[in-house]
């Protein structure tokens, strides 16, 4: 990961200065990424009233949301283990590897978060 202090724009050093459509209607800015494993911080932006393609989610790393603006949603699935629910402006996960969750929608006003992604080999953490 680089290291810089505040500034008015994203430096062109970074991994991404721009934002990339990862599913339609779904867009993310990667504010810094290391090179040398998957680690990245970025925010993710959904237009109004967004479902995801992916249906399952399911990584091998530590994800951390905040809900910067707006409202994300997900529907009970016992049967996969995941846990619905409707998320307002600020609401966190914390997310361990190999947890289910998904698929999701935003609200009316869309919704955009800050996330971070970091490896097992880089974090660890309690049952706490």
């Amino acid at each position: 990961m680089q290291q810089f202090e505040f500034h008015p724009s994203l430096p062109s050093t970074t991994a991404s200065a721009a934002w990339i459509e990862v599913e339609p209607s779904i867009h993310e800015l990667t504010l810094n990424s290391s090179p040398s494993s998957s680690r990245r911080t970025l925010l993710q932006r959904w237009a109004p009233n967004t479902s995801n393609v992916c249906q399952d989610f399911v990584h091998e790393y530590i994800e951390e949301i905040y809900i910067v603006e707006g409202t994300l949603s997900c529907e009970d699935d016992s049967a996969r283990g995941v846990q619905g629910g409707k998320w307002e402006k600020g609401a966190y996960a914390y997310r361990k590897p190999g947890m289910r969750h998904g698929p999701f929608r935003s609200g009316e006003e869309g919704c955009l978060m800050f996330i971070t992604c970091t490896p097992v080999g880089e974090c660890t953490w309690t049952e706490d």
